[in-house]
């Protein structure tokens, strides 16, 4: 049953947490976005649990407040969250948050599958390359495969913190004449506010290895790439290559890679890579296994394809005019009176 023209309005709650921020928008069973917001990040690896259900909370009732409804109004949630990688991260998060909905029907996925929803139907892939990496296929009949998403020495690869520790450490070897020359080693202690790379790194050491994360590190390394340095083009052609070549493989497990497979790409360093640095690599490497791929660029926010996943929870079949009016929103230049964002009320 199709509930869309139902003469009982219902309301939807759609989050997508990240690991910098948390967007959470509210839509009714026409798919008509009534609010978004946007607030701290909420990835429990990060920020611990508590905080990180205090973010999403406040989310959602921002937005509840902003579209007029009381929370208790939403017929649905459905929550991508980063830092959902393993089935015990899933009980976790669902037994702290049914705490906090009062009996609101909700389901918590790994985010990587909100970005999925936005441009991917029952089969394909998605790579995510924001501040961490995440990838996974949905094959036939429904089955996963996926990368566990946790770490370098857990078999992870990419993403923005990943880029800024190789670009770090290019700097340092550099500086101690161990590695080859690049402009990193004049151009980090300036955008890190510091004096010296001596300085650099006893900032470093001193926080015990968070310092560097304050700062938009992977911005520069994109940057000095562009304009030329040959280590910081390789630190972004490696990864492309290596996250291609990751993807392709959970393909090839799938038994899709000589299939036209959708490759859903999401995260700032993809959404941000306008002269192809990362994705051009990537889409090499990609090739050689999955010939046939066909890689589709999130550019609309990822938290729209948690609207369509709770909305279809509530029976209501969007059609794709309707989904591509969804994507179209633009929260910086639609003139929607419940649009706001957070920024003001940001923690630290």
């Amino acid at each position: 049953m199709n509930e869309k023209n139902d003469c009982v309005m219902r309301y939807v709650a759609g989050i997508d947490g990240g690991g910098t921020k948390t967007a959470c928008m509210i839509s009714d069973n026409k798919g008509n976005i009534l609010s978004y917001v946007i607030t701290d990040g909420s990835n429990h690896q990060i920020y611990g649990l508590s905080r990180a259900v205090r973010n999403v909370t406040k989310s959602i009732q921002l937005a509840c407040s902003y579209a007029g409804l009381s929370q208790n109004r939403l017929s649905y949630i459905y929550m991508g969250m980063a830092g959902a990688d393993l089935p015990e991260d899933i009980i976790s998060l669902t037994s702290a948050f049914k705490k906090e909905f009062g009996g609101i029907p909700f389901e918590i996925v790994n985010d990587r599958w909100n970005a999925f929803a936005c441009e991917a139907n029952d089969i394909g892939a998605v790579s995510i390359c924001g501040t961490g990496s995440s990838m996974a296929v949905r094959g036939k009949g429904g089955n996963v495969y996926s990368t566990r998403a946790l770490r370098y020495v857990l078999g992870n690869y990419g993403g923005g913190n990943h880029l800024s520790e190789m670009a770090l450490h290019h700097a340092f070897r550099c500086d101690e004449s161990t590695g080859k020359y690049t402009r990193l080693v004049e151009e980090l202690p300036k955008y890190c506010d510091c004096s010296s790379m001596d300085e650099l790194a006893n900032q470093i050491y001193l926080s015990e290895y968070k310092f560097y994360k304050k700062y938009n590190i992977s911005k520069l390394v994109f940057r000095l790439a562009f304009e030329g340095d040959m280590i910081c083009k390789n630190i972004i052609s490696n990864m492309g290559m290596e996250m291609g070549s990751m993807v392709a493989g959970l393909i090839k497990k799938a038994g899709l890679e000589h299939e036209e497979v959708p490759v859903v790409l999401s995260g700032t360093l993809y959404v941000t890579d306008v002269h192809k640095q990362l994705m051009q690599p990537f889409e090499q490497e990609l090739r050689l296994t999955v010939p046939l791929a066909i890689l589709q660029l999130v550019t609309c926010p990822p938290v729209i394809g948690a609207i369509f996943m709770a909305l279809e929870k509530i029976n209501v079949r969007l059609t794709i005019e309707e989904k591509s009016k969804m994507k179209s929103y633009d929260r910086l230049n639609e003139n929607l009176e419940n649009d706001i964002v957070l920024d003001e009320i940001m923690e630290g």
